[in-house]
């Protein structure tokens, strides 16, 4: 656990890395062989952890090779993200860390069965679910540091970027994978979510990073309408608000988890407006929401088209059992209408339209009328078809 936990540290810290490396570029470029250099000392730095991990889990796997189960499962591989189809994550109802044919909840399944084993059954069960993740894990990081020799070769240094996020997102995944399987056979009372509780899946990322610019977009679009109106009056007032707003979010956990380029362009907007007068910041909080604008791309991402796939797909099944069920039960129907809901605000960030509708669809009470339970059934299939595919 003190090496996997060490693994996830030195993944964490490539966010920061890069934006550190980002902004340093901006101000004094690098010559390519400096670049080179750097991007190598860095892939190093971020998969230390990882490597002595997957050591020692193979040297586990030596001293256990005759316990049941433990075969390695060759056909375990990881997807790293854009480079295959992008793999950025999953929520905790989503089995997105795919090791072939296996998702994580396959591979961590009967760890916990009920059942009362001795320590020795326990470990060479939890042996055998590490050893496949170690197998995917260090399958696809031999084969991602095949492409970063490859790509740094070219002088590609983009693609050798592209390269360490998505190669830290599956690593990332992987790693809590190994520690949810141990806490679920050695200590299946606690929550293995919150073993470490600063990791975020990928799609986690991808997830409060939509949801916090779709946030910062609504809260600046009445401030900046006064401010590029013609009431000089209260231009002031506005642009005090909106210099609040920025400087809150260039400090949180949104800003921190956006890619590199994107965090860099919000904190230079925040600077800017910091010290503009009035005529200035008018363009720049202009440009400022059209910036925001421009980031609806985020539901382009293979790991949010996903999401959002699934999650139209499970408000639909839902809708349609309630609708069978609204007058035959309607405790039951209100359940789905319940879980409807639940399946809807993970949408939250996706569209202007549907959040405004998001916003005005409160939580369904448990005392519903038949008539008030078809109401709210129609405003659930409303939100569906706006955003339905």
């Amino acid at each position: 656990m003190r090496l996997a936990l060490r693994a996830l540290d030195d993944l964490k810290q490539l966010d920061e890395s890069l934006y550190e490396r980002f902004v340093q570029n901006r101000k004094a470029p690098e010559d390519a062989a400096t670049s080179t250099v750097q991007l190598r000392r860095l892939w190093d730095d971020t998969f230390r952890g990882l490597q002595d991990l997957l050591t020692c889990c193979q040297s586990l796997g030596a001293e256990q090779s005759g316990a049941p189960g433990f075969e390695p499962d060759p056909s375990a591989s990881l997807d790293f993200g854009e480079l295959g189809h992008d793999l950025e994550d999953a929520p905790t109802t989503v089995d997105q860390f795919e090791l072939g044919h296996d998702d994580i909840g396959n591979l961590l399944e009967g760890l916990d069965d009920g059942s009362v084993q001795n320590d020795d059954k326990r470990w060479s069960e939890v042996l055998g679910k590490i050893s496949s993740i170690e197998y995917g894990l260090r399958t696809q990081h031999a084969d991602a540091t095949r492409r970063l020799a490859v790509a740094l070769a070219a002088g590609e240094l983009n693609q050798v970027l592209g390269l360490l996020d998505d190669t830290q997102s599956s690593a990332s995944e992987g790693v809590h994978a190994v520690v949810v399987a141990v806490y679920v056979a050695f200590a299946p009372d606690v929550d293995a979510t919150t073993v470490v509780p600063s990791y975020l899946t990928s799609l986690g990322r991808a997830l409060l990073v939509r949801r916090g610019l779709a946030e910062l977009a609504t809260k600046l679009a009445p401030y900046n309408e006064t401010l590029q109106g013609d009431d000089k009056h209260e231009h002031i007032a506005a642009l005090t608000t909106i210099r609040d707003l920025m400087r809150a979010f260039v400090k949180s956990a949104v800003c921190h988890a956006m890619r590199a380029a994107d965090r860099w362009q919000m904190v230079e907007f925040e600077r800017d407006l910091q010290k503009q007068r009035v005529a200035a910041a008018r363009q720049t909080t202009e440009g400022l929401v059209k910036y925001l604008e421009s980031l609806a791309s985020i539901n382009q991402r293979e790991v949010l088209v996903q999401h959002d796939r699934r999650t139209v797909e499970e408000i639909r099944e839902a809708l349609a059992g309630a609708r069978e069920l609204i007058d035959l039960s309607p405790a039951a129907a209100r359940q789905m209408l319940g879980q409807a809901y639940e399946a809807a605000q993970r949408l939250c960030g996706r569209h202007p339209a549907t959040d405004a509708m998001l916003a005005n669809l409160t939580r369904q009470g448990p005392d519903l009328s038949p008539v008030e339970s078809a109401t709210y059934l129609g405003k659930l299939e409303a939100l569906l078809a706006a955003a339905g595919e």
